[in-house]
């Protein structure tokens, strides 16, 4: 292998990674485990002097982060024929000179150590994590080719990650943990079909059944907007149970209507270009949310050094 072919395959790697979307895992990841941590960490010293605060901090981030990464690749790995019939296709890894069984092994790479820091944290939060990644598993190997709800399954997955993380405090299953997960529960519907919509000449040619292609992308975009606009609702609500402050009140509340903002955009002009860039600009509300969240939490600790429950 010659260093042309070698770059290449590193791009083909990289490009599964979904840097732009799977990036979002480490903030997001890390603003549930810093307000699980304030409401409910045990922790021998002040939460922010404590090194057990920042161990447990950092391996959620990397645990959900490569099980994030790694369900990509599982994906890349189901779709391999697919991708490689649309050489034009330069966001797939298929059409990077790499073979189906590199991306399995890419995806165990990911994956094991994933479920082994799960594993460390909490069995709880394993369990969980195992139902993650069938619903993962259940959308790559059958959903996607077989019904335009197969998004469901991993709405269900993202729902169910606050609840993965909170188990590593708690073994209690939390109304907050449960407040995060309707947050995700609404956006990530929104998420995936204004993304699908971007493919949808592809997706018509392989006779891939997504919501656009079977409802059409004027209803799909309308499908985003109900959808996001029960983002707000349940962020709220959170505000109000944790008892968190300013920062997280006007944060949630900006990036939510700036979701909406995008939705009704998209479904005043109803086109796959339009729909992408949607799906690309949503990621700044998990930005926006996650940032929120823990400037808040570090705010409050640094006023009172707690936060307590409604």
């Amino acid at each position: 292998m010659n260093a042309i072919e070698a770059v290449e395959k590193l791009r083909g790697f990289a490009i599964t990674l979904r840097p732009v979307v799977s990036m979002t895992a480490v903030p997001w990841a890390a603003g549930m485990a810093i307000l699980a941590s304030a409401l409910y960490g045990d922790f021998q010293s002040p939460m922010f002097s404590d090194s057990e605060f920042y161990l447990k901090l950092f391996l959620i981030v990397i645990a959900t982060f490569l099980g994030v990464a790694g369900g990509y690749a599982l994906n890349d790995y189901f779709d391999y024929e697919v991708d490689r019939s649309n050489r034009a296709r330069k966001d797939k890894a298929a059409n990077h000179g790499i073979g189906r069984g590199m991306l399995l092994t890419y995806a165990l790479i990911l994956g094991v150590p994933s479920m082994s820091l799960w594993f460390y944290l909490s069995y709880r939060s394993l369990a969980v994590a195992f139902v993650l990644f069938l619903c993962v598993l259940a959308y790559s190997a059958w959903g996607k080719r077989n019904t335009p709800l197969s998004n469901l399954f991993i709405v269900a997955a993202v729902a169910l990650t606050p609840i993965a993380i909170f188990y590593v405090y708690t073994p209690q299953l939390t109304l907050a943990a449960v407040l995060l997960g309707v947050v995700n529960l609404f956006f990530e519907p929104g998420f995936t079909w204004s993304g699908v919509c971007r493919d949808v000449e592809g997706d018509k040619e392989l006779r891939i059944p997504t919501m656009p292609l079977r409802y059409g992308i004027p209803r799909t975009s309308k499908m985003v907007l109900v959808s996001w606009l029960f983002v707000i609702p349940p962020s709220l609500a959170l505000f109000f149970y944790t008892n968190l402050g300013i920062i997280y009140l006007i944060g949630s509340t900006v990036a939510g209507l700036w979701l909406v903002a995008l939705a009704v955009r998209f479904v005043r002009k109803p086109t796959p270009p339009i729909g992408g860039s949607t799906f690309l600009n949503a990621t700044l509300w998990l930005w926006v949310f996650s940032l929120a969240l823990i400037l808040d939490v570090v705010f409050l600790f640094g006023l009172k050094s707690s936060i307590s429950l409604t």
